[in-house]
């Protein structure tokens, strides 16, 4: 299709178009609003050029090459920000700056200025590019403020999270470094983002609910990392793609609309805004770790994301805690109840595993294989089973909270 001639077919009264590639298309597309009689002429139909890529992907290659022209290490002062729309599929505009507007029309770009006191058009990739560059001699970088040394050096973080990585888990191969990484990642640009306000109090996105949808984020990222390569501008926006389908079937955008609730003051900001901000800072973490790349490498900079093991799906420490919680929901004086046994719903929770969970066998493999599997009912219930709080512990040393003896040295007796 991108080759082959394309037609747009516009309702002249509604501006409604459509863009296709045969006679028989656009036939349908006028039968598909409704009859003509007589003369009439409500349809205009034009050939347009070659479909060109949306603006997004053309903006961010273009603000990545001018961030490796930069000589100081640092990105160039470009703000990219997507707009977000119901119709999150077709969302095409892009603002950059936050006062120039790019919008998309199938084989035509359209530029404006500040205000829209100015509009310039591309037919090419190349053509944006050059206006682009015409705006962006306009904006100048400005340097930290006077605090700026009280902030933690990025590289010296770099550098000592790649050792922090290898002074506590130099055993693991990299497929787990991967995953790890993975589960970093998902915690920078999905759950401590505007999701968790989606979340907080009252709020359909349950706790068994973002537990399945943190692991499906978790599994998407790790699916596009790599010792070979990493694109970190897709990471980020796949994560944050309105459109990306969740575990419960709905988009990231449906989600948030459901979460929406204008009368209370947690949920009412639009999730519209909260994707626009999620994607400009997915954007601009992209950005800056290409750069990073580029100075420590790839395994130095997937290394420094391993520093920590959150307890997560895809971390180190979750096989242990799959079987830590496996065996005390089927031991009711196991120490991980402690400070539950004695409440009121612990005996009915404990004795009503779901169904799809009640082969222990079964279960465990469901865990293991990711949470994002489970079904909506027993991922809560294992949330209200704490799982999430279970003992990492390796118990090398014995362990207090579960009532492990410190171990005995045998050369004392």
């Amino acid at each position: 299709m991108k080759n082959s001639a394309l037609w747009r077919v516009v309702d002249s009264e509604s501006g409604t178009q459509s863009i296709v590639s045969t006679p028989s298309e656009a036939v349908a597309f006028v039968n598909s609003r409704f009859d003509t009689d007589g003369d009439d002429e409500p349809f205009s139909i034009t050939k347009v050029g070659p479909l060109l890529p949306k603006p997004l992907g053309v903006i961010t290659a273009w603000a990545a090459k001018k961030d490796g022209e930069r000589t100081d290490g640092r990105t160039a002062p470009i703000i990219i920000r997507p707009v977000v729309t119901d119709n999150a599929v077709e969302c095409d505009d892009v603002v950059l700056w936050g006062d120039v507007h790019v919008s998309w029309d199938h084989d035509m770009y359209t530029v404006e200025g500040p205000d829209g006191s100015e509009y310039s058009e591309a037919d090419s990739a190349a053509e944006l590019s050059e206006i682009l560059d015409e705006y962006a001699g306009d904006y100048e970088y400005a340097p930290d403020g006077s605090d700026s040394h009280t902030r933690p050096n990025p590289r010296e973080l770099i550098r000592y999270g790649a050792q922090e990585c290898a002074d506590r888990f130099g055993h693991l191969d990299d497929n787990a470094l991967l995953w790890l990484a993975a589960t970093r990642i998902t915690l920078a640009l999905w759950r401590n983002t505007p999701v968790e306000n989606w979340h907080a109090g009252k709020s359909p996105l349950h706790d068994g609910t973002m537990m399945r949808i943190n692991a499906a984020t978790t599994r998407i990222v790790r699916s596009m990392l790599s010792f070979d390569h990493v694109d970190w501008i897709a990471i980020g926006l796949a994560i944050v793609n309105p459109s990306r389908v969740l575990p419960t079937g709905q988009s990231v955008l449906e989600l948030g609309l459901a979460c929406h609730n204008p009368d209370d003051p947690t949920h009412e900001v639009d999730p519209r805004e909260d994707l626009a901000e999620m994607a400009q800072s997915a954007i601009d973490w992209g950005r800056t770790y290409c750069l990073r790349e580029k100075e420590f490498g790839l395994r130095t900079l997937i290394k420094f994301f391993c520093a920590f093991d959150n307890g997560w799906f895809g971390a180190p420490s979750w096989g242990r805690i799959v079987d830590r919680f496996l065996t005390a929901v089927d031991d009711r004086e196991n120490a991980h109840w402690r400070t539950h046994r004695d409440e009121p719903w612990f005996d009915e929770w404990f004795t009503n595993r779901p169904a799809d969970i009640a082969d222990t066998t079964e279960f465990r493999r469901l865990l293991l294989a990711g949470p994002d599997l489970l079904s909506e009912e027993a991922a809560e219930w294992c949330v209200d089973g704490a799982i999430g709080y279970v003992c990492q512990d390796d118990h090398a040393n014995g362990c207090p909270r579960c009532g492990i003896p410190l171990a005995t040295d045998s050369s004392n007796e």
